[in-house]
């Protein structure tokens, strides 16, 4: 994002704190936020409102939907615009969201209607600052060299995956408090976004350059990242991984867990609650294991392969949903998918982030996130309309067959099995 000549050669003082730190704060404090939101928003409209299964799948489309619709305007922002002012102000929007409903909540005005205004608010929100905040990072890895603090680009976005996943643990694990009472958790979610945009002003990246700032600029440059992304030998096989990883992994993800354990499990609002953050927090636990032992070993030689394979791992566990078992055993499952989904984060991070042109970063990674976003709202529907006729436990068996059948066919059909990280070429 940022131009290599203007990077500063300045070397670090000591007592300095490095940028990188503030950027892994940053990161942390907005995914408390967003790992509190994992659990208050599926249990307000699943066990607040009693929303039917369908309900539950249009309310998680509510939230990424508008993020695939403005994650491209967002690329286009993070090459355009100072990273640190721009992300404090998209918290604050944030925040202010987050008390506007607890207030409401408050008052006793809660509606599903207002739910799903709050869901686009914040998912349009999260569409621009996606883009900005991974952008950022590449910046900030040329700056910290610059200054004597070399951190390779596949070791800061390890790290910062293992960041994120073990801050959404805390947000996850806090917000299991809430039950039938979340108006304060919320507030506590706003106060996590006021920080977060607080450290965002810490950011020293300067503002891009190189940009026409016209509207028909924009809209060439838009054209232009299609393009590239498409055309790019890597980036083009991951954008296939990220829309089938958003249909048939994320949108069962949000909508199966408060499903299974409302209609399996049962139990008042507060155990179901309890029970959900549990398989959350279990699920991001591993996660989080996986990506700080990636994070502290030697870069694997060979990220596609090991992306793949966990996608079909992922899709295994998701073929065990639709059979009874007891509680225990749903976690010990859930366990196993989430260490499987800490490789795979991990990796699709080193190959997009590396594979992408410093000219198109902010462009290349909205489009990339956009195939996560554009599926999860499909995957949310599909999902909750399918356990509405056969269950949640039957309407597992979908995304199973479909995660393993496509994750076969990137393998088979695309070179992404095959790519070298050393060299971002295939062997």
């Amino acid at each position: 994002m940022d131009d290599p000549q203007e990077q500063t050669e300045e070397q670090a003082r000591p007592g300095d704190v490095p940028e990188l730190l503030f950027y892994y704060g940053l990161v942390a404090c907005y995914f408390f936020a967003f790992g509190m939101q994992f659990v208050l928003f599926p249990s307000l409209v699943t066990f607040f409102l009693g929303a039917t299964p369908q309900g539950v799948g249009l309310a998680q489309s509510a939230i990424s939907a508008p993020m695939f619709c403005f994650l491209l305007f967002g690329g286009l922002l993070a090459e355009r615009a100072k990273a640190g002012p721009t992300l404090a102000q998209l918290n604050v929007i944030f925040a202010l969201a987050s008390l506007g409903l607890c207030a409401i909540i408050v008052m006793e005005a809660l509606t599903y209607p207002i739910l799903i205004a709050y869901a686009m608010l914040v998912g349009a929100c999260a569409a621009f600052m996606m883009p900005v905040r991974d952008a950022a990072l590449n910046g900030i890895v040329m700056r910290e060299s610059a200054r004597g603090r070399p951190t390779s680009i596949a070791t800061a976005a390890a790290t910062t995956t293992a960041v994120q996943i073990g801050a959404q643990i805390a947000g996850i694990v806090v917000a299991a408090n809430a039950g039938s009472d979340p108006a304060p958790y919320l507030a506590l979610q706003a106060v996590a976004l006021t920080l977060c945009g607080t450290v965002a002003l810490f950011l020293q990246a300067p503002k891009p350059t190189g940009h026409e700032r016209s509207i028909s600029g924009a809209f060439r440059d838009m054209r232009d990242g299609l393009t590239y992304a498409f055309r790019n030998p890597v980036m083009s096989p991951m954008l296939l991984s990220a829309a089938y990883t958003g249909v048939f992994v994320i949108g069962s993800f949000q909508v199966l867990f408060p499903l299974i354990i409302r209609d399996a499990y049962g139990g008042d609002s507060d155990t179901q609650a309890e029970r959900l953050s549990t398989l959350f927090a279990c699920f991001w636990t591993a996660s989080f294991v996986s990506a700080v032992i990636l994070s502290r070993a030697k870069p694997l030689q060979k990220p596609g392969r090991a992306m793949i394979v966990s996608h079909l791992i992922g899709a295994a566990v998701l073929f065990t949903f639709a059979a009874d078992k007891p509680f225990l055993w749903f976690i010990a499952i859930t366990v196993v998918w989430g260490l499987a989904a800490g490789v795979a984060i991990s990796m699709s991070r080193t190959i997009v982030q590396g594979a992408a042109g410093q000219r198109y970063l902010g462009r290349v990674l909205a489009v990339y996130s956009m195939g996560f976003m554009g599926g999860a709202p499909i995957g949310s529907a599909i999902v909750g309309f399918t356990a509405e006729e056969l269950g949640p436990r039957t309407a597992a068996l979908i995304p199973a067959t479909g995660l393993a059948l496509a994750a076969i066919a990137l393998a088979v059909f695309t070179p992404i099995w095959r790519l070298d990280s050393s060299t971002h070429q295939f062997d």
